[in-house]
């Protein structure tokens, strides 16, 4: 156990929206560079690229955050 004086909190810097605009396109550059190579590989498809890519920036944040599914989008 941590004394509460000891603990902190991380909340990103998702409070400023220039940051958090600058941030998603930083992310969805970077998972596009990494799914290529693994496509490059033959680690993965395109279409299971693809997939994991829907999975990890839209469907886990709707999820987490009790949101309806996004209209066209499969659970």
């Amino acid at each position: 156990m941590l004394p509460t004086n000891r603990q902190i909190g991380f909340f990103s810097d998702a409070y400023c929206l220039e940051w958090m605009y600058a941030k998603s396109i930083l992310v969805r550059t970077e998972l596009a560079k990494a799914l290529a190579c693994r496509i490059e590989r033959g680690q993965y498809t395109l279409d299971g690229a693809g997939e994991i890519a829907r999975k990890l920036l839209r469907e886990t944040p709707e999820r987490l955050l009790g949101l309806p599914q996004s209209p066209g989008g499969r659970r």
